[in-house]
């Protein structure tokens, strides 16, 4: 029994001794392990920057290789070797021999750009294509003063320069693209000698942005009928300036695309006045009247704005909110005439509001109820005016063409009379 315990004590002992080795080893692999991948993460970052290294290196390589054969060339014409060459034959094969390394070097230079758009280093692939543009004008020219070979390498040349043209457009047109990345996408357009194309993508991609803020915002308007009009100008006018801005900082003052800029805040303005009117409560109701007011103190609030960044759009703002105006003076005014004419007519007695019955206080000990009738009546007629008349005063003062104001006030001088009468006879 005794030595039993022995034994089993002495197994125990060694699994012991095992296990213990066993952690030991898979510490020691694991810790192996995670320096090797330390080790992995160094190599793939050495050989991301030996690659782009040997790619400014061929480059420059390339370079120093046309350098040279442009300067052999100037040379051989100022000499007049090309006579020589056609009486000594190994002029004319050291001659093959350099256009043979010019057309390698060429070649060279395809596959660099090939190998830059495949890892969608588009950047570094424009300033290679710009540069090349520069040494041979004649990239950009006609194809009828080239020779074949030339007009090969030229065709080759413009369909890399149209892949990355088209890399940078994806860039652009993608919605979650931040705007630095927007910004250097549009430059490297530019480079390529596509301003036109590039500025036509900015203002889309504002366009777009604007349109998604647009279509989340539409579907609370109906919580908040009366400033409604006030958000969606905030939402339009910023729009409109940030544009402003990263156009005058991508493309500058040139006056083509500042014009561009203009044409496209006007259909933005335009779109905006329509979706005012889509949205807007009954033309009938004081809260169009209110909605109204607001809409054009603060779309003029932002049009004063936008004037210290050169874009006068105040004008044509009224231009195209005035029949929308006329229109909710009108129907509110006859509104109001006729609940004031037929409060006046009406022989029924009227309901005491609860705001009335400190001013109707005063009647309280008479017992002539006709009075009391007749001073209720003076007060709703009263209570009617006050909704209508501060509204046009603000339509008015913010800015209402004069022609607008005159409509209105004109109204209010020719039929007023009537309600003036009505108020004098409830009196």
């Amino acid at each position: 029994m005794l030595q039993g315990i022995r034994k089993l004590c002495c197994e125990l002992l060694d699994l012991k001794d095992a296990v213990e080795n066993l952690c030991g080893n898979v510490r020691t692999k694991y810790l192996a392990f995670l320096r090797i991948s330390e080790e992995v993460v160094e190599m793939k970052h050495e050989l991301t920057e030996m690659q782009k290294h040997i790619s400014s290196q061929g480059l420059l390589v390339q370079d120093l290789v046309t350098g040279v054969c442009s300067e052999l060339e100037d040379w051989n014409k100022s000499c007049g070797l090309n006579d020589v060459a056609e009486k000594n034959p190994q002029v004319s094969e050291e001659q093959d021999l350099t256009l043979s390394e010019l057309h390698n070097q060429r070649m060279i230079l395809l596959d660099n750009i090939d190998v830059l758009l495949a890892e969608h280093k588009v950047e570094e692939a424009v300033e290679a294509l710009v540069v090349e543009e520069r040494k041979y004008p004649e990239l950009k020219g006609s194809a009828d003063s080239l020779s074949e070979e030339a007009n090969s390498y030229r065709l080759a040349f413009l369909e890399r320069k149209a892949k990355a043209e088209g890399q940078l457009v994806e860039l652009v047109k993608q919605p979650l693209v931040n705007i630095a990345e927007r910004r250097r996408a549009l430059s490297c357009l530019i480079k390529l000698g596509k301003g036109p194309s590039a500025h036509q993508l900015l203002l889309k991609s504002f366009r777009d942005h604007l349109q998604k803020s647009i279509d989340v915002f539409l579907p609370s308007s109906s919580f908040c009928p009366r400033i409604f009009s006030a958000t969606l100008a905030k939402l339009v006018f910023s729009s409109i300036s940030a544009t402003i801005k990263e156009s005058g900082l991508i493309f500058g003052d040139n006056p083509a695309y500042t014009n561009r800029v203009v044409q496209w805040a006007e259909w933005e303005i335009e779109f905006f006045i329509h979706l005012v009117k889509e949205n807007a409560p009954s033309s009938e109701t004081v809260s169009a009247l209110h909605a109204a007011c607001i809409c054009i103190q603060a779309s003029l609030s932002y049009c004063s704005l936008l004037e210290s960044q050169g874009l006068k759009l105040s004008k044509l703002l009224l231009v195209l909110l005035r029949p929308y105006i006329e229109e909710v003076l009108e129907l509110n005014y006859r509104r109001a005439r006729k609940a004031v004419l037929n409060l006046v007519e009406s022989e029924e007695n009227l309901p005491v509001s609860p705001r009335f019955v400190s001013p109707l206080s005063a009647f309280a000990t008479s017992s002539d109820d006709a009075l009391i009738d007749n001073g209720l009546r003076f007060m709703y007629i009263i209570d009617i005016s006050s909704m209508l008349l501060p509204a046009v005063a603000r339509v008015a003062f913010y800015g209402l063409p004069s022609d607008v104001e005159e409509f209105v006030f004109v109204h209010i001088r020719h039929d007023g009379g009537d309600e003036r009468d009505a108020a004098t006879a409830a009196a």
